[in-house]
């Protein structure tokens, strides 16, 4: 298999609202919230009733079942982003008034949805005039070399030319430290 197809493939893979596009995700939520007027609060009650679909995107995350550290870094990346002169988001506003809510309301801290690094991910790419549709792209842009490394040790290795894993890691085991 050539080498490009491994992007074109795992990038296909990435597209969707959780994982590779959930800043994108987030943009949206954020839009829609503001062309409807801003009312975050009537998103928030939305995102509460166990009746309604809604889901606040950049919320919570798998691992980190607290807040997340890396998003407390890109928040203040993007305040200093936004605090430039001309750069000017209407979006970080509903963005922020979210937040509020979410670490302070009963409901988001019982059940710990806290902002993620793709809160504030997608306003920093806005802020760059990057397209929203190319979101997923940029998060896969870096996740390239390590996919064509894997691809190159495997076509390297002749035992490994058709890799059909086992899915069984017998490898040590580290510990996950929890931050």
């Amino acid at each position: 298999m050539q080498p490009f197809r491994i992007g074109i493939f795992r990038n296909i893979a990435l597209w969707g609202p959780l994982h590779g596009g959930a800043n994108q995700a987030v943009i949206e939520m954020l839009q829609e919230i503001f062309d409807n007027g801003g009312d975050v609060n009537k998103y928030v009650a939305k995102a509460k009733d166990p009746n309604d679909d809604f889901r606040l995107m950049g919320f919570g995350h798998r691992v980190y079942k607290n807040f997340d550290p890396r998003s407390r870094i890109i928040k203040k990346l993007a305040h200093k982003i936004f605090n430039k002169p001309g750069c000017q988001e209407p979006l970080l506003e509903i963005a922020l008034k979210l937040e509020e809510i979410a670490i302070k309301d009963e409901y988001f801290v019982e059940k710990k949805l806290y902002p993620n690094v793709d809160f504030y991910s997608g306003l920093i790419y806005k802020a760059l005039n990057i397209p929203v549709n190319m979101f997923p792209v940029l998060f896969a842009m870096g996740r390239l070399p390590g996919w064509i490394a894997q691809w190159k040790e495997l076509q390297e290795d002749e035992e490994f030319r058709i890799s059909r894993p086992r899915q069984i890691y017998t490898g040590n085991r580290k510990e996950t430290i929890y931050l």
